[in-house]
């Protein structure tokens, strides 16, 4: 019954990539950004860039087929409205038309009155259009595809920002309703992409894309590491031991404490997120490491006696096997656990996943493994170890224990390696290139990136402040002036026009900004048209344009009851020298400067920001997790080793490969992303596994052997268990990188490379400092066997 429940709810596990799965708990700048999308009424849109094979947009043929993608665009569900040239109102290209004859007809490109020759020369040089729905070389177009809002969503939200406590039936209502909106937008999104491939040219962009495709990839990778990692897992165990109930044994137990992991997630509510997205791959690989040690310890008892019965067989490796696999689980947890004070989101989730995983691995392993093989018969016969295992672990023996003079100071030139690497590691977030080059999503977003004024958004708030109310008593006529000027439409002054032409003007020659809108493209939208764009016309055009225009040229940039102005930029994401946390500081130290004496408040924000945050605190997260870790293993090996030279050496043979590869990272200038910032604490906490069985073996070897006959041992025995888990890990660690989120394969990468070099470390390094600084330990009657 239990596997049943867990069953339904593994079926039910929910998959995340939305904005509230990428930020850091309790981050202000999300609460702005939540007040903006209010505050601002904004909505969700999509880039599509259309790049006819002919290269002329204005192309009779180039036009109808952008029409009829637009008409599509139309009958799709969620889209509430495009943005493209065909509908771009347009005031300077009818020259029957005079200025205010067009306001009022606004004319459009398919407007029998629009010159298209005078309509170019107007799209080129429009301060709303050019680098936003047209590119310089009028060559590719963009498509602005708004999405309808959420309007249920935004009332629950409204709901829980308003409660002091939101209750747990409405959070969980909330989560209910984004997982169904969360499906909607997987349908709108998959209906664009339909037009892509029905229109040759036709590029797609946006958060919304790219949150929707992380989904895609994270269940797409949740499916290949399942059934690629079974298959490769039952092949190496085949290989290992040549027993086919041991291969069907060991899948049986992954798949029963997968299934139970799975459905404990989904019934306490946690989601997969594309950080946990390696969940499988991480549990097949601990638990099979686990069942390894478990097979090979049975195995060398049924060596020792054959004639032994099955049951006492396990008796023994259970009483063998007890100590050394609780606390190679207690350190794998203790390294997952530390991931909760990260204080990001998706990683904290991640933490508590692996967890509650790899405990229920310890525990339904040993149950299983026990009951099942008390049932089956003993088996008739096994295969040594083939003789080229033997000689290798014997060779990595014999390096250990007399090259100790080139072993330390190739050791030591590591540590400084590592050293020097460590103080050159960065973080970065370019968005692009978390997708392959061949992907579609990234063939998209770089066209809008280059071609349509960059990728990701940011915006910056200028806050004015209120003025203060004179209490005097007014004349008749100073009383109607100041109720005149308190009128919306002449909100719109010269100083907030003057600090809007000083921001924007600014901004617009940073290299990274591509487009940027505000109060100011309005300005200069007039000055194109010949108007003096000065506080009277604002308050004119205010007071006297339609609705729908006045929502188009002042709704998105100024919040009268809030009395802000608002900038919206895209940033080139895909530029290589962009250094986003650089570039955000540097923002706002040029407009804390440019605007020093004008008692305003400038506050910087968007998806940009947001993720900045995030990963700029990877490092800050990395050094306190990592010390957290190495502090608990520590404490660990002393009470398991009750010895504290010993703990030293155990700590060190793991952290010195860990050094290695941030190292690696630091020299050749790979940034850290969301997933390599996990690496240290798995690693270390799946990699000490080794250190304990090996030492644990070593010290019970040591009380009927002299010092070196007990390293030999303790390497033919647990040296064939380390090196068989290692490959197992390194092999499940390698099927990450078939993913096509670039993070998951540089994780794959990584975590590989930093598993092959613990097993060396453990196999040469820890020999040679067992030799070194064991010694005093040997009991005088001993001799030393060369």
């Amino acid at each position: 019954m239990f596997f049943i429940f867990c069953v339904y709810f593994a079926s039910k596990l929910p998959i995340n990539a939305d904005s509230d799965s990428l930020i850091l708990e309790n981050d202000k700048d999300f609460k702005t950004y939540q007040a903006i999308a209010k505050n601002y009424a904004t909505q969700d849109f999509l880039m599509l860039a259309f790049n006819p094979k002919s290269g002329d947009i204005f192309s009779e043929d180039s036009l109808q087929t952008l029409q009829q993608i637009t008409q599509e665009l139309s009958t799709i569900a969620e889209v509430d409205s495009t943005l493209n040239i065909l509908n771009a109102p347009l005031l300077k290209s009818s020259p029957k038309l005079d200025l205010q004859e067009a306001l009022e007809i606004n004319p459009t490109l398919l407007s029998p009155l629009v010159d298209k020759n005078l309509a170019k020369e107007e799209f080129l040089n429009h301060p709303f259009y050019s680098k936003n729905i047209l590119s310089k070389d009028l060559k590719t177009t963009g498509i602005i595809v708004y999405l309808k809002k959420d309007a249920k969503l935004e009332e629950l939200e409204n709901l829980k920002e308003d409660a002091t406590t939101p209750s747990k039936n409405l959070q969980a209502l909330i989560k209910e309703y984004k997982q169904q909106s969360q499906i909607q937008n997987t349908h709108t999104i998959n209906a664009i992409k339909a037009l892509k491939n029905k229109y040759e040219g036709l590029y797609i962009g946006g958060i919304p894309l790219i949150a929707n495709d992380m989904i895609a990839y994270v269940k797409s990778d949740l499916i290949t590491y399942g059934s690629t990692l079974t298959i490769i897992l039952a092949l190496m165990l085949w290989m290992f031991f040549r027993q086919l109930h041991f291969v069907f044994l060991t899948l049986g137990i992954c798949f029963f404490t997968l299934v139970v992991s799975s459905g404990i997630f989904s019934f306490f509510g946690y989601e997969i997120t594309v950080i946990s997205s390696n969940y499988i791959s991480l549990l097949l690989i601990i638990n099979v490491s686990l069942i390894v040690h478990l097979i090979v310890s049975y195995l060398e008892f049924y060596q020792k006696f054959p004639n032994a019965s099955a049951k006492n067989l396990l008796y023994a490796v259970m009483l063998a096997k007890k100590s050394p696999s609780f606390y190679a689980i207690l350190t794998t947890m203790i390294g997952f656990l530390s991931l909760i004070f990260s204080n990001i989101l998706p990683i904290i989730h991640l933490g508590i996943i692996m967890s509650i995983g790899v405990s229920s691995a310890l525990i339904f392993t040993y149950i299983l493994f026990g009951a099942i093989l008390a049932l089956l018969p003993k088996p008739k016969s096994i295969k040594s170890l083939p003789k080229w295992h033997q000689k290798l672990l014997h060779s990595c023996a014999n390096i250990g224990l007399k090259e100790t003079k080139i072993i330390y100071p190739i050791t030591l030139l590591i540590f400084l390696f590592s050293l020097y690497g460590i103080t050159h590691l960065k973080v970065e977030n370019s968005f692009v290139n978390y997708f392959k080059d061949k992907s579609e999503i990234k063939q998209g977003l770089l066209l809008i990136d280059n071609q349509l004024g960059g990728t990701i958004p940011l915006e910056i708030l200028v806050t004015f402040p209120q003025k203060a109310l004179n209490n005097t008593l007014f004349s008749d006529f100073e009383e109607e002036f100041n109720i005149l000027q308190n009128e919306d439409s002449y909100w719109f002054d010269s100083q907030k026009l003057r600090i809007a032409k000083i921001i924007h003007t600014t901004l617009e020659k940073e290299e990274f900004v591509g487009s940027i809108l505000s109060l100011h493209t309005l300005s200069q939208l007039l000055q194109s048209l010949g108007l003096e764009p000065n506080d009277f016309m604002f308050a004119f055009l205010y007071k006297n344009t339609s609705p729908a225009l006045k929502s188009q040229l002042f709704a998105p940039y100024a919040n009268i009851d809030k009395n802000q102005i608002r900038f919206v930029l895209r940033i080139f994401d895909s530029n290589p020298h962009l250094q986003r946390n650089a570039f955000l500081l540097k923002t706002q130290e040029t407009l804390n400067n440019l605007l020093n004496g004008e008692s305003l408040k400038i506050e910087i924000n968007g998806a940009m920001v947001l993720y900045n945050n995030l990963l700029q605190t990877l490092i800050s997260s990395q050094i306190n997790t990592l010390s957290l870790v190495i502090l608990a293993i520590f404490g660990v090996f002393i009470f398991v080793f009750k010895s504290f030279k010993l703990s030293i050496i155990a700590l060190l043979i793991n952290l010195i490969p860990l050094g290695v590869i941030f190292g690696i990272l630091g020299v050749v200038n790979i940034p850290l992303d969301l997933m390599a910032v996990t690496i240290a604490a798995i690693a270390l906490g799946i990699g000490v596994d080794d250190a304990i069985h090996y030492i644990h073996r070593f010290k019970e070897e040591i009380k009927r052997n002299p010092l070196k006959t007990a390293i030999r041992n303790s390497h033919q025995y647990i040296g064939s268990a380390m090196y068989y888990t290692t490959f197992i890990i390194v092999v499940g660690f390698c099927a990450m990188m078939s993913s096509n989120f670039i993070p998951t394969i540089y994780f794959g990468f990584l975590t590989t490379l930093v598993m092959l070099l613990m097993l060396l470390s453990s196999l040469i390094l820890l020999p040679a400092l067992l030799k070194s600084f064991y010694k005093d330990k040997i009991p005088s009657n001993c001799k030393q066997s060369l």
